[in-house]
């Protein structure tokens, strides 16, 4: 699809015209259809990503040590918080300013541009300090690298951000699915030829590299017309554009923060390789929510957003999201429970078997976090995003208070515990402000999900009586992953068949169906 240029009668630039306008089929589209297309977009990338670095991760986990992924965990860690464009906001100014000309173009070019030139500053000074601090010589490395290439980057974050405002995710995704897809090889010759220490930097470089140059060649087939505008810098502009990304850019980065900072406590006090074992337990922790947010998350957020004049109906759509995510997230995290000593060797190497009970520590998380996303897309949608921010600081309160304290404690297991306890205080302060609003019949959500867990339980520990641990790993693996979601499924269906039937069959029709996002959660 091509975008209309207009003609500025004062200056002579062609530009487009603001979206909603009825010039262009991209801009004639209804939103929702753009937001839904775009959002499957995304959602295909994601998973995408998701199962092709699941494989090729396994195959090189094999090959690194715990260390090394603890050192590139706590140097992203640095690199977030050296990130001042993200912490900008322009991505979002940009989108709400809506006209896209040459002056716009411009002026969100040299703000990102003098931006991540501090960034880069900022990661060059560090790294004497970060020396003197006593971590390792690879982290600064880390960190130079791919703040560095980041600002290369941001040449073409104009165009990319252009797409996202116009909710056109189709040539993002590819990109970074292919580009992706494609990094790993670097790191597999590294990895082989005993240069590991540079073998995860190497396939995010190369990653970040390889999606630029696809986002080049479209820029070329498509984005053109772009180009030929008369890029101007226009200094009202920017301070129009930083007084509006700046709120919902710290906010974002807060929000980020959260799934980092434990990192950074962890690396500090017990060292990279205790934050390798915790770095790689959270990661298959997080499989639940993974699979579960791109299906719930977006839909959520519009479907709230749209009844929150209709308490009825927005109840039961918040009842029935809480429901299915407990019922999807729940008997994933037990089959890794479960399965969690034989699994990580089996998959991962003996050298990996450390992790093991931080993993089912953090499965908890893996149950609780779709449920703060929820809860964040409530917030949201009943029009209350500054609580949002207060909830975000609140939780990175107790976050770095209890991590410091349960770290120097416990080590891993304590930080581990500390998320949790982050994520519980927040879901019971959340919960605190939403109830004026709106009465969540918890209940009816989460009764049916909890009996059923126990059951699950009870069941598998008869059957380890039964059945033992004596069989190949392959084999103890399946059978107690089998029963954590077959279990469950059987147990939920036991103790709220009514219910648990209706409200599978309703899903089920939503999804032969296909109906708009703005319907799917809201029915009774």
């Amino acid at each position: 699809m091509k975008l209309a240029r207009a003609k500025d009668m004062s200056n002579t630039d062609q530009s487009l015209p603001p979206a909603g306008g009825e010039t262009t089929a991209q801009t004639t589209e209804p939103l929702a259809y753009r937001a839904v297309r775009g959002g499957f977009w995304s959602v295909v990338g994601s998973y995408f990503t998701i199962g092709f670095g699941f494989l090729a991760n396994i195959a090189l986990i094999r090959l690194l040590t715990p260390a090394i992924y603890g050192e590139f965990a706590l140097a992203m860690f640095f690199v977030t918080l050296f990130d001042l464009v993200g912490k900008s906001g322009l991505n979002y100014a940009f989108a709400h300013h809506r006209t896209v000309n040459g002056e716009s173009l411009g002026t969100l070019l040299v703000l990102s541009l003098l931006i991540g030139a501090a960034s880069l500053g900022l990661a060059l000074l560090s790294a004497p300090i970060l020396l003197a601090a006593g971590y390792a010589p690879m982290i600064p490395v880390i960190i130079a690298a791919t703040i560095g290439v980041q600002f290369i980057g941001i040449w073409l974050w104009p165009f990319a951000v252009v797409l996202e405002s116009e909710l056109r995710f189709k040539p993002l995704a590819v990109a970074t699915s292919i580009a992706m897809a494609l990094s790993y090889a670097p790191a597999f010759g590294l990895a082989l030829s005993g240069q590991g220490q540079y073998s995860l930097l190497a396939q995010s470089l190369t990653n970040s590299l390889l999606a630029m140059a696809a986002m080049c060649v479209y820029l070329f087939r498509a984005q053109r017309h772009l180009l030929q505008m008369r890029w101007r810098y226009r200094p009202a502009l920017a301070r129009q554009l930083l007084r509006f990304g700046l709120t919902t850019g710290l906010g974002n980065f807060v929000s980020t923060l959260l799934v980092q900072v434990d990192n950074f406590i962890l690396g500090t006090l017990a060292g990279t390789t205790a934050l390798g074992y915790y770095d790689r337990a959270y990661r298959v922790a997080q499989w639940p929510s993974q699979l579960l947010l791109p299906l719930v998350g977006r839909a959520a957020v519009f479907t709230y957003n749209q009844l929150r004049d209709d308490q009825a109906r927005l109840q039961r759509s918040v009842t029935m999201v809480l429901w299915t995510s407990a019922n999807l997230a729940i008997p994933i995290a037990l089959a890794l429970f479960f399965s969690a000593p034989e699994l990580v060797p089996l998959v991962f190497g003996a050298q990996w078997a450390p992790a093991v009970p931080l993993l089912r520590i953090l499965l908890v998380v893996s149950v609780l976090r779709p449920i703060w996303e929820n809860v964040w897309a409530i917030l949201v949608g009943l029009g209350l995003p500054r609580r949002v921010v207060e909830l975000s600081l609140f939780q990175l309160a107790v976050l770095v208070i209890a991590g410091v304290l349960l770290t120097w404690l416990f080590s891993a297991a304590g930080t581990a515990t500390a998320v949790i306890l982050m994520l519980s205080c927040g879901l019971v302060l959340s919960y605190l402000r939403i109830k004026p609003k709106l009465a969540i019949d918890l209940r009816s959500a989460f009764s049916g999900p909890l009996a059923a867990l126990v059951l699950t339980v009870i069941g598998y520990l008869v059957l380890v009586r039964v059945i033992g641990n004596d069989l190949p790993a392959w084999a103890v693996v399946a059978w107690k992953v089998g029963w954590g979601v077959a279990g469950f499924s059987l147990s939920a269906l036991l103790v709220q068949p009514k219910q648990f039937i209706e409200r599978v069959l309703y899903i089920w029709s939503l999804w032969r169906r296909r109906a708009p996002a703005s319907t799917q959660l809201s029915a009774s």
